[in-house]
């Protein structure tokens, strides 16, 4: 049955079935191939009137741009994780794909994206509070799975799968807990007693370790970074720019928000330069590739998957606690020195935000305690921290 005359409606049944249903063949202008579904009713008069609809559905998500076949939400994941990973030069953050794929696949993963709406949300986080595996998870957490879903539904909507973006509800939270970090006299301890922490290492058989932990800790509490973004980082991610003032390092890193470059703090090359001049010694004068790994582990000739340990160890050392204010101290923390050291010189909350690779909301929700009316636009002029500037006669491919 052509239900309009123009075959853009076709009405059948099936006849072969025991309890035949009719369905529906539908042709959209501006869409390639047919959709085929079935109106779920044996009734001539339910059926028109679902085939009708249907169409008037159709034809507009095909005129703002989206697809005849829909996709389901598992579909759309799986081409979205293989989008995240062939996008990034360096491996991606996997946990924004993991914060989707644990929970929300199992919920939502046959169901069609475009048939999603808010309201299914608000029953997903009674639900999702129900379900975990080692704890109940907080607003907090909900929240940042809530964000890795949105950049799930964001690509749905570039790739017109969905034909506008839905709102998300975001949990209340019982407020922002501040972030741990260091005050100025716990960060100068440090700097003091790291020094006879990598020196002692040596009879233990830890100097190296210990030494590359040392630059570590230094570079990420001089640039900001992420500690994935500063893990991944090669020796072809290091290059330098000359000013008026000088020499500025620049790193390139691969992060959440993709490629950026961040700009050192000043005279930080001295802390490349020590890695650098290691690998060649070891290397036994030759130079490292540029495609090598600056925090390189010559156990398995790839970044350190972490640090965790030495860097508590390191912590005690000094005699700095690692709780405070509830929480632990991590190697995160030092980014977070950098945030508010930043903002104490009076940066502009919207350079720190490129800087650091986040969102000027972020950096005002996190760090607005410290935020001041008085802002300039230079980072060379507002840091706080003081490196060293020791001049040496080699040649780095970063100068």
């Amino acid at each position: 049955m052509d239900l309009r005359g123009d075959g853009r409606i076709i009405l059948f049944l099936r006849s072969e079935a025991k309890n035949p249903k009719y369905y529906v063949r539908l042709k959209i202008p501006n869409s390639k191939g047919y959709k085929t579904v079935s109106t779920k009713t044996n009734n001539l008069i339910d059926s028109q009137r679902i085939s009708l609809d249907l169409y008037d559905e159709l034809y507009h998500q095909i005129q703002v741009g989206g697809t005849l076949q829909s996709k389901t939400y598992k579909d759309v994941f799986d081409e979205w994780s293989t989008h995240r990973k062939n996008s990034y030069q360096h491996k991606p953050n996997n946990r924004t794909s993991e914060y989707v794929a644990v929970y929300s696949l199992d919920y939502f993963g046959s169901m069609k994206i475009n048939k999603i709406q808010s309201k299914d949300f608000h029953e997903y986080w009674d639900w999702r509070k129900l379900n975990f595996k080692r704890k109940k998870p907080s607003d907090d957490t909900l929240n940042r799975e809530r964000t890795s879903i949105m950049g799930l539904f964001k690509f749905s909507y570039q790739r017109g799968y969905v034909t506008e973006l839905i709102s998300i509800p975001k949990l209340k939270t019982k407020g922002i807990n501040k972030r741990p970090t260091f005050n100025m006299g716990e960060w100068k301890t440090i700097t003091t007693m790291m020094r006879k922490w990598v020196e002692e290492g040596r009879p233990l058989g830890r100097w190296r370790e210990r030494f590359i932990l040392q630059q570590y800790v230094l570079l990420m509490s001089n640039s900001g970074v992420r500690v994935g973004e500063m893990r991944n980082l090669k020796w072809e991610d290091v290059s330098s720019v000359d000013t008026d003032e000088g020499k500025q390092i620049v790193l390139r890193v691969s992060g959440k928000v993709g490629m950026r470059d961040v700009v050192l703090n000043p005279n930080c090359e001295v802390y490349l330069r020590r890695l650098y001049d290691l690998r060649k010694d070891e290397l036994k004068g030759k130079r490292p590739t540029q495609f090598e790994y600056v925090f390189l582990s010559r156990k398995t000739m790839k970044p350190y998957t972490s640090f965790k340990t030495s860097f508590n160890g390191m912590l005690e050392y000094c005699g700095i606690p690692i709780g405070k204010n509830g929480m632990n101290r991590t190697i995160y923390s030092l980014r977070h020195f950098y945030g508010t050291e930043r903002l104490k010189g009076n940066i502009s909350p919207y350079i720190l935000a490129k800087q650091m690779g986040t969102s000027v909301e972020m950096i005002e929700k996190h760090y607005g305690h410290i935020l001041t009316k008085d802002i300039i636009a230079s980072i060379r002029k507002t840091t706080n921290q003081k490196s060293s500037n020791i001049q040496t006669e080699n040649s780095y491919p970063f100068d």
